[in-house]
């Protein structure tokens, strides 16, 4: 190759990586980011820095047995009278009304395993609402600098990430070092094809 078409090539190299791979990080690399996070939190319980998250309460705890995170519990514990009056009621007073409530002894890691969830390890995850928020909040390009924040989307979702972070005192939504390099290797892989497209490999 000779040296005026091989500076051609780096030319287009250049522009390529200047106008598509600002596109990629924040599209592909910053979902890519979200995915892993998520995955890791609710499938394996871990965070950021390879540690479990802490276990679900087993402290006794009130319930309804009617709300969206109950009904189940509501089923097995509550479904007929003479179940009912095994149970320990007590009646609080909310939104100026009785509320009548029952003793679940096994607190919110009972509850969870009577709705059929994990209860070994925290996953925070129930209704899917935080999750569901979770995501890229903020891009921006200063010259060769790209900044993706993530977090909740909506104030509700990161509301919740707020307080089960603070709870576990340690960030749950933190990337990790090894999810880090595999989108390392990700930007690695396409500016390769970057290269192989303008002839340069």
């Amino acid at each position: 190759m000779k040296p005026q078409e091989a500076a051609s090539r780096f030319k287009e190299l250049d522009r390529m990586i200047r106008r598509d791979l600002p596109v990629f990080i924040q599209e592909r690399i910053a979902h890519n980011a979200v995915a892993m996070i998520h995955n890791r939190v609710v499938k394996k319980q871990k965070n950021y820095l390879g540690g479990q998250f802490s276990a679900y309460s087993k402290r006794p705890m009130l319930t309804s047995g009617t709300t969206e995170k109950s009904k189940r519990v509501g089923r097995a514990l509550a479904s007929s009278k003479a179940k009912r009056a095994e149970l320990d009621w007590v009646t609080i007073r909310s939104g100026g009304r009785n509320v009548r409530l029952f003793e679940l002894p096994g607190g919110y890691a009972q509850l969870r395993r009577l709705e059929r969830f994990s209860n070994a390890r925290k996953s925070f995850e129930f209704t899917g609402q935080m999750w569901r928020g979770f995501g890229v909040k903020k891009k921006q390009v200063s010259g060769t600098t790209i900044i993706i924040t993530l977090g909740g989307r909506n104030l509700e979702s990161q509301k919740k990430i707020d307080a089960n972070s603070k709870r576990e005192g340690i960030s749950i939504i933190n990337i990790s070092d090894r999810e880090l390099e595999e989108l390392a290797r990700m930007v690695d892989k396409k500016l390769q094809r970057y290269v192989n497209k303008v002839g340069l490999s």
